[in-house]
């Protein structure tokens, strides 16, 4: 299955069906967790145990499902969570704004209503990959590692408009224009952020072992200005400058995968998140040092 932007959108599409229709992690037994003074219920699965914990962050409108293939090899050796953000496959939803901010915090509340004790390693698809890097700036003492999955890169649509800005905002249109509308507020939010090429951080993310999964598929012709050739490059030294930041960062690039890699090729994502772990226990980037 090559999951394209648009097969990544179908995927969103699907997991906007009632929870009935919904499947859950396979190999982890999925729940509800009580969070927030209100409370609300939170759809995660917790399993195995271990030294860290690894908590996965699904892309932009994905919910916990996105994860079936990695979280249960994951658990054989460390606590892993997954889980759905509210609104998300049979988490309630919230009224407050999906900002950055604001899901970065109710992370911290799932966090402690589950007590989940660090250190934690942090694995983030796409549009996840902010909110694991917005964590990890507000707790750098309790993250080990990170994961960045096919990550979105606030430095992206910038660069994409200096090489056709008309091409770059036809994407912004077509991609807005087909989102399921349950999701559309919350990309109005994204989107500026987007645009300025400055994620609202709350201090410095760690120095710590990071792993850059990019995807560089081409797979016949483009539906999006940013499926091309010519932009994909971009992304792809986007993410290597981002690896070259941190002492132990790695990039890993595959032709083999389009933006799921997870769903795709899952033994990527498997052998990231150890070699974060073989890094982390080596003292490589302890937790809490340094920053970018």
């Amino acid at each position: 299955m090559k999951l394209s932007v648009r097969g990544m959108l179908a995927a969103i599409a699907m997991m906007s069906l009632p929870v009935q229709a919904q499947v859950p992690a396979a190999g982890i037994e999925a729940t509800q967790v009580a969070v927030g003074d209100k409370p609300y219920q939170i759809q995660a699965a917790i399993a195995g145990s271990g030294k860290y914990t690894v908590i996965f962050e699904s892309g932009f409108g994905s919910d916990l499902r996105a994860w079936r293939k990695v979280a249960p090899q994951v658990a054989a050796t460390a606590r892993v969570l997954t889980y759905s953000r509210a609104g998300h496959g049979a988490s309630d939803a919230r009224p407050e704004p999906r900002t950055i901010a604001q899901n970065t915090a109710e992370l911290e509340q799932l966090i402690a209503a589950a007590r989940l004790a660090p250190p934690f390693i942090l694995v983030g698809h796409s549009y996840g990959a902010l909110l694991v890097r917005s964590f990890a700036a507000r707790h750098p003492g309790q993250v080990a590692g990170m994961v960045l999955v096919d990550p979105s890169d606030e430095r992206f649509s910038p660069a994409l408009r200096k090489l056709d800005a008309a091409r770059t905002a036809e994407d912004d249109s077509k991609f807005a224009s087909i989102v399921p509308p349950k999701f559309k507020p919350e990309l109005a939010l994204l989107q500026p952020v987007l645009d300025s090429g400055v994620l609202p951080l709350a201090g410095k993310v760690p120095d710590v072992p990071v792993v850059v999964l990019t995807s560089v598929q081409q797979a016949g012709k483009a539906e999006f200005f940013l499926e091309t050739q010519e932009a994909v490059a971009i992304k792809r030294d986007l993410h290597a400058d981002f690896a070259r930041q941190f002492t132990n960062g790695w990039q890993v690039v595959t032709a083999k995968s389009g933006h799921g890699i997870q769903m795709e090729e899952p033994e990527l994502v498997i052998d990231a998140v150890k070699k974060v772990i073989d890094a982390a226990d080596k003292g490589h980037g302890a937790a809490g040092t340094g920053g970018i």
